[in-house]
């Protein structure tokens, strides 16, 4: 019986461990199973989403391809149309060429044409010159005969117009009065209100008729220049009258232009005079010339002595007064050291630097029109801009004394402008400066000092020096006193 147990106990672990081993076999076929429709539904996927690109590429393709024959279509329309534009530019060319030939002939002509209106002009102005006064005073009379008839006729119309203006104001009013009559005879009864209605029609009829009689545009003023376009008439109308004024005026000249010979002859004279006064002052002229080079050359060689003299008492006033002479050679040298100029020296009798002074000179002489030389001296632009100021004075004497002062009102004001908006600018820089320097210190942190501060040191104890009085005798001082002489 043990041994039958036995063999059932195992045939049942057996089973069950085969059963157990079908479980797993099955769990694994199933798990494949998954796995495998898992991959077919992502290759189903991928193969629907390969068909999806390869339709998007051909629908790519195509649209490519529309773009590159539309885009082709577009070149050749644009080449049709520069050709077109080429050739209407060529066409454009030819008429800016043929319209300027056009205007250089018209120049021409109106150049010649203003040349003969020039002649005329001039011509006029010599007829003119030897017209008689009388003849134009009684053209200027019948100018302003007929000026006076012109405005006489404005004044007329509109006075003809103030008149119909008024006529039409007067029936207008009436129009009023007829219709408060018709409102009276409307109470008196119909025989009554029917006239009254007809007045007041008759009068709104009349006024009517009155205002459009008026013209729509009221006459215009008398203009401040109401001279008529009509040319003056010229005095001469003949050849005749010019030979004949001509030889009046030979008869009458005669005696002046004997007068003028004789002017002539005494000019004459004169001008040998003048000549021979010239050669006489210009011989007085080099003797006093030989007489100041003679002075100049003894100047110099008294200066020369001089300077030997004052070499010799140098050494002596030195070694007499030891600190004092050293004082009075140290101040004997400054002619000397004055001479020099340094880098950083200004120009006498101001505080502005040479450099500064020499770049405005430039700067005046380039305004003035002159071209610019690198060799050129400071000296000799400002002799180039003296000659040109005196010619332009020269300009401004011989200019209307009006015109220049009327000039030089209008440049002060334009200067006074100027330096005005200058100020405004500068004080307005100022405030901005201001401004911001307000600002940043309102926005600098605040620094507190911190510790104990610092005291500030002792000042030392001063010691009075002693001067030493040097004694000199008056002989000694008017030595001094020339040999610091500036010769």
């Amino acid at each position: 019986g043990l041994d039958n147990r036995r063999r059932d106990k195992e045939n049942m672990t057996d089973f069950i461990a085969k059963k157990r081993e079908i479980f797993l076999v099955q769990m694994s076929l199933d798990t494949k199973r998954a796995e495998i429709r898992k991959l077919e539904e992502r290759a189903l996927q991928r193969e629907e989403a390969l068909a999806k690109s390869e339709r998007m590429l051909e629908e790519d393709a195509l649209r490519f391809d529309a773009f590159l024959k539309e885009n082709d279509q577009k070149v050749q329309e644009a080449i049709k149309r520069a050709e077109l534009e080429a050739k209407a530019k060529q066409e454009k060319m030819q008429d800016i060429k043929r319209l300027n030939a056009t205007i250089t002939t018209i120049r021409s002509e109106l150049n010649k044409y203003e040349e003969q209106l020039d002649d005329c002009r001039k011509y006029k102005e010599f007829l003119d010159s030897l017209t008689p006064p009388a003849f134009f005073t009684e053209q200027e009379d019948r100018r302003v005969a007929r000026r006076g008839a012109r405005r006489g006729q404005r004044q007329a119309k509109r006075d003809a117009h103030g008149q119909m203006l008024q006529t039409a104001a007067d029936l207008e009013a009436d129009i009023l009065v007829k219709e408060g009559l018709l409102a009276e005879a409307s109470r008196r009864g119909r025989t009554a209100e029917d006239a009254a209605r007809q007045e007041l029609e008759a009068a709104r009829v009349t006024a009517i008729q009155a205002r459009e009689r008026i013209p729509a545009a009221p006459p215009a003023p008398s203009p401040e220049n109401d001279d008529s376009d009509e040319e003056t008439a010229m005095y001469f109308e003949k050849s005749t009258q010019l030979l004949d004024m001509f030889s009046q005026l030979e008869e009458q000249n005669l005696f002046l232009i004997q007068n003028g010979q004789e002017t002539e002859e005494a000019l004459e004279e004169l001008k040998n005079k003048h000549r021979a006064t010239r050669e006489r002052m210009e011989a007085e002229s080099a003797t006093l010339n030989a007489q100041i080079g003679s002075l100049k050359g003894a100047i110099h060689s008294e200066e020369e002595k001089a300077a030997e003299l004052s070499s010799r008492g140098a050494p002596k006033a030195a070694n007499r007064h030891g600190p004092s002479g050293s004082s009075s050679s140290s101040g004997g040298g400054g002619m000397s050291s004055s001479t020099s100029k340094p880098v950083g020296a200004v120009a006498a009798g101001s505080a502005i630097p040479l450099e500064k002074l020499s770049g405005k000179v430039t700067e005046v002489y380039n305004r003035c029109g002159f071209d610019f030389d690198p060799t050129i001296s400071t000296i000799q632009m400002l002799t180039n801009i003296e000659s040109k100021l005196e010619q332009y004075l020269d300009v401004v004497d011989k200019m209307p004394v009006a015109l220049v002062e009327h000039a030089e009102k209008q440049r002060e004001k334009e200067r006074r402008a100027v330096a005005r908006e200058e100020k405004v600018e500068q004080e307005k820089g100022i405030q901005a400066e201001r401004a911001a320097r307000s600002l940043e210190r309102s926005q600098a942190p605040v620094h507190r000092k911190t510790g104990k501060p610092m005291m500030a040191r002792s000042v030392p104890p001063t010691r009075k020096k002693k001067e030493e009085v040097v004694k000199t005798n008056t002989e000694e001082e008017e030595l001094k006193e020339f040999l610091s002489t500036d010769f």
